[in-house]
């Protein structure tokens, strides 16, 4: 029997988006620039407009902006194995890192042992990353998420 929306309705929304929801944040050394470049590079496509308005002239800048992208995608799907993220923020580029936050529903998904986003730093950790673009030279070419040669990190943002 169908019901009309109402109290019932507004309520589970309430509690889905208001008490449930966990905010995770996310920062990393590895450049990923969320170009908006998806595809190879095809010369008809030139000049093409990145999400930010740049502008791309050449297969130079292309690739660039594909691998770019490219990393950007990699962290969303890294995310992606453990829960299904809602409302990710564009990355934003701070000096020598990038940071972005999304939302989950259940945080226990990602929760290993006594660490709230441990099953979602041992996804990352060790996963290869496309260097030699914005980020600071010499970083290594795969995600590391512990000790001194850190460069990305995961962290609750609320409870």
């Amino acid at each position: 029997m169908y019901e009309e929306p109402g109290f019932n309705t507004g309520f589970f929304f309430a509690v889905k988006y208001l008490v449930m929801s966990t905010i995770i944040a996310c920062k990393t050394l590895f450049d990923i620039t969320a170009s908006g470049v998806r595809n190879n590079y095809k010369p008809e496509r030139v000049p093409f407009h990145r999400d930010n308005g740049e502008i791309i002239k050449d297969k130079t800048t292309w690739d660039r902006a594909r691998n770019q992208q490219r990393n950007w995608e990699t962290m969303n799907q890294i995310i992606s194995l453990r829960c299904l993220p809602e409302d990710i923020t564009q990355p934003r580029r701070d000096n020598d890192h990038w940071a972005f936050e999304f939302r989950i529903d259940n945080a226990a998904g990602i929760a290993l042992d006594d660490d709230a986003v441990g099953q979602l730093v041992q996804d990352a950790q060790g996963v290869p990353m496309i260097t030699n673009l914005d980020e600071q030279p010499g970083i290594a070419a795969s995600i590391q998420c512990h000790g001194a040669q850190a460069n990305t990190w995961f962290w609750l943002k609320n409870n």
